[in-house]
């Protein structure tokens, strides 16, 4: 709170830049040490941010909390998929629809524990009369997760013997991963389609806030109280939704129709619904629509993600992971620094129509991916 657009944008921009320059040694020390203690430091980070978020709006510790933030990203970026990807190859499912299951599995509990902590951080924020604490709350959370990842045990987690690897070269391991990336078409399709769906995230992510106020209208005379109550309810609601969009209406369509085709479709419906978004001003209506198309593009990413698992190896998955990752935050970053450059001299919807576009670009890569699946 008390933080500009202009200023946020800043914020991001550091946080990008940041996130880059950590992303692929993590994914390297992922493969190096075990993805379990890639996890256990991002919680550890994360806590430690949150913490930091208290002292806003003060932009000398703002700044070195988004530095902060961005390596507790960059070691969990990849390390969870990778840990998953494992338990699945080990159990001997590779090739099979097994990984989009688990990724979809995956979003419907990501949207049902967003939902319990925002409907927590509401009732915190309401009953203690102070935003910051919800701070607090999210600090001590990480903190549990730090003490329960660190008590999981029997689990397969580094993709390969921490030996087998030290006596390696590290940068040999990033050029070998990079080398296969860019050698495929798939490689290189889902380095741009992740690049786009990154640049997109920008505006919706970290900018969601004021865009919503703006577009109801109906909140320009609230008090900052108010504010964050209304949109600890808007969280809530589209997290919710994306739950049971998850829980029920994919889990039904997996079973219809194939993977690629519903990703497909979850772009057309997620770019149609952004679009009325900023057409819909001075009312409630994008509070809703803003809902729907968290469900619809809640698909994607992780989509995309499970149907390229098919097409790498467990030895070096986590750093390959990686650099599609550092590749996306480039696009991010680019967008970031138009959306800060613009701040000053056009509104907050262009940020989404910038985002729309992004989508948009996504849908032919999707298809060229859907072509060469089938040659």
């Amino acid at each position: 709170m008390g933080v500009s657009i202009a200023q946020l944008a800043l914020l991001q921009i550091v946080f990008s830049v940041a996130i880059c320059i950590f992303e692929v040694p993590c994914g390297i020390l992922g493969d190096k040490i075990g993805v379990k203690q890639n996890v256990i430091l991002s919680c550890f980070f994360f806590s430690l941010f949150f913490f930091l978020c208290i002292y806003a709006p003060n932009l000398s510790i703002l700044i070195p909390a988004e530095v902060i933030y961005a390596l507790g990203f960059a070691l969990c970026s990849g390390a969870d998929s990778t840990w998953i990807k494992g338990l699945i190859d080990g159990g001997g499912y590779k090739g099979s629809l097994i990984y989009h299951q688990v990724n979809a599995y995956k979003r419907e509990l990501t949207a049902f524990m967003n939902t319990v902590a925002g409907a927590l951080g509401v009732l915190i924020v309401l009953c203690m009369d102070n935003y910051q604490s919800a701070y607090y709350f999210c600090s001590f959370g990480f903190l549990v997760l730090v003490f329960f990842f660190s008590r999981v045990r029997g689990i397969g987690i580094a993709s390969v013997s921490g030996s087998q690897l030290i006596g390696s070269s590290s940068l040999l391991h990033a050029t070998e991963a990079f080398t296969y990336l860019v050698t495929s078409k798939i490689g290189l399709y889902y380095i741009l389609i992740c690049g786009f769906i990154v640049a997109a995230l920008q505006p919706i992510f970290h900018f969601w806030q004021p865009f919503i106020l703006g577009q109801t209208g109906v909140l320009d005379n609230a008090t900052g109280k108010t504010k964050v109550l209304i949109l600890g309810l808007c969280f809530v609601s589209y997290t919710l939704v994306k739950y049971l969009f998850n829980r029920f209406v994919i889990k039904y369509l997996m079973h219809k129709y194939a993977p690629m085709a519903i990703t497909l479709c979850s772009l057309v419906l997620s770019a149609v619904v952004m679009f009325a978004l900023l057409l819909v001003a001075n009312s409630w209506a994008p509070i809703i629509l803003f809902t729907v198309f968290h469900s619809f593009f809640s698909v994607p990413m992780t989509q995309f993600e499970a149907e390229f698992f098919k097409h790498i190896q467990q030895k070096n998955a986590n750093t390959v992971l990686s650099i599609v990752s550092f590749l996306a935050r480039i696009f991010g970053i680019l967008a970031l620094v138009l959306i800060g450059w613009l701040a000053k001299s056009v509104c907050i919807e262009a940020a989404f129509c910038f985002a729309l576009l992004c989508i948009c670009f996504v849908i032919p890569l999707n298809l060229a991916w859907l072509y060469t699946d089938k040659k």
